[in-house]
């Protein structure tokens, strides 16, 4: 994992934090401002600074989601907002090295970047170097029809590195090619839980920080802070907005697949080499299911939202990292935690990340600048957007006290990808806990007889197209 040091104008203790990646020594990032070399790090760079490509373009697919800084993005000029600057200084610290210029595309939304993938890596004069995709959408048709390659055959990538996230390249690969990244260059917008701490207070609850630090903020703890929390405070006999629940945002069904990850489950599991395996049928994904059902949605809190959390009235809610500044004009006090443990067996705390990744067409030209220029960009946004991204997070509302922040540090230690989920392309099979609660239906049998064909059909069809 990468340690770094929060500027000083954020906190007045030298606490270390730790960001997406692997093992590293700390970053001096006292000020967020970077000079034109990275802080000091025991690891070595290793794309040479003899490396020049001449001023050519390198061109980058992305999409416009509505959520800033979880795709790649190119910006014109600094603006005073911290990661806008970062992501500006990253950038042409890039360009310099390598001499090389940015050119990006941005597509409206998900559905837009297959077709202009397709249109491009078809034509005659293919001009994308790389591809920056949503989480779920694509990814799966990008590799069964042959539209991207392996990482592997890119000279300069070393996922080793502190700058990229290691567990990707375990948990993505598939008969052993890799052909999404993730890392440093986007920022990692993980699904965290909110509490609201005055509610916590008025009902003598424990501390729940304490409770994190203790390995103890498992299911069952979750259960025994949300038991009999939903009250009728008006007393006209209708669970309304003008009553008190126990969490929110419970219509998202991505919710079900935060708590699948955090409980160290994967949708899909490899077997092996060249066989993998759905663990919807998996005894843990029943127990995990109806423990749900049970503590957080059979007192009929299922249609309450967000909006709700930040009136005051909602124990707690959910929400990506990214979209917490839709609580900032709140009046409730809330922090930070990770979501709960299976049981205290569990050897750590895991959260779902909901950013996006980076891929090559097949058609990109200079397999060396490729891989330059990706290695480049992973390892400057070290010190500029990592840095960035957790003044920007704890210059909101939630990061008031020294306890979020060390909760941003679990939470990043603990970042999961999973086929199941990024090549699940909306069929529903990683959603499918989320669906059944929505629908208050605890029948996981039932639900997988019906649908299961489906879900290995589509993930036998994407293993058989990689040779």
């Amino acid at each position: 994992m990468n340690r770094i040091r929060i500027p000083a104008l954020l906190l007045t203790l030298p606490l270390l934090l730790t960001a997406c990646g692997s093992q590293s020594a700390p970053i001096d990032t006292t000020s967020a401002d970077t000079s034109s070399a990275p802080a000091e790090t025991t690891e070595t760079f290793d794309v040479p600074e003899a490396l020049d490509f001449g001023g050519r373009s390198f061109t980058i697919l992305t999409i416009d989601e509505g959520v800033l800084y979880t795709y790649f993005e190119d910006v014109e000029a600094e603006n005073g907002d911290v990661m806008n600057d970062a992501i500006y200084r990253r950038n042409r610290k890039v360009e310099e090295y390598l001499n090389i210029k940015f050119e990006v595309e941005t597509v409206a939304g998900s559905t837009a970047l297959l077709p202009r993938a397709q249109q491009d890596i078809m034509s005659s004069d293919s001009t994308f170097d790389m591809i920056s995709t949503h989480i779920i959408r694509n990814n799966a048709t990008l590799v069964t029809e042959g539209y991207v390659m392996d990482l592997a055959e890119l000279e300069h990538l070393n996922f080793t590195k502190s700058w990229w996230n290691s567990s990707f390249a375990d948990t993505m690969s598939i008969k052993g090619k890799t052909f999404f990244a993730s890392g440093d260059m986007i920022v990692p917008n993980a699904r965290v839980i909110v509490f609201n701490k005055q509610m916590m207070e008025d009902n003598s609850l424990p501390d729940i920080y304490e409770t994190v630090r203790s390995g103890s903020w498992t299911l069952d703890t979750m259960g025994s802070y949300t038991k009999d929390m939903v009250r009728d405070l008006d007393g006209n006999n209708v669970l309304d907005e003008n009553d008190q629940y126990a969490f929110s945002d419970l219509s998202n069904t991505g919710l079900g697949t935060s708590f699948v990850h955090a409980s160290g489950q994967l949708i899909v599991e490899k077997e092996g080499t060249d066989s993998f395996r759905l663990t919807l049928q998996d005894e843990k994904m029943d127990t995990l299911l109806n423990k749900l059902y049970d503590y957080l949605y059979r007192d009929g809190n299922t249609k309450i939202t967000n909006t709700e959390f930040g009136n005051g009235n909602v124990l707690f809610g959910s929400q990506v990292l990214l979209k917490l500044q839709v609580l900032r004009d709140s009046k409730t006090e809330f922090g930070v935690i990770p979501f709960p443990k299976y049981d205290e067996s569990q050897d750590k705390y895991y959260s779902s990340v909901w950013n996006g990744l980076v891929c090559v067409p097949i058609t990109a030209k200079d397999m060396d600048c490729v891989g330059a220029v990706m290695e480049s960009l992973a390892y400057y946004s070290q010190d500029t957007l990592v840095p960035a991204y957790y003044e920007k997070l704890l210059g909101g509302k939630f990061a008031q006290d020294d306890d979020s922040v060390e909760m941003l540090d679990i939470i990043f230690d603990g970042l999961v990808y999973d086929i199941g989920f990024c090549f699940d392309n909306f069929i529903g099979c990683y959603s499918a806990i989320g669906t059944l609660l929505n629908e208050g239906n605890i029948a996981l049998s039932s639900y997988y007889a019906a649908n299961g064909a489906v879900y290995e059909t589509h993930y036998q069809e994407l293993f058989d197209s990689v040779e």
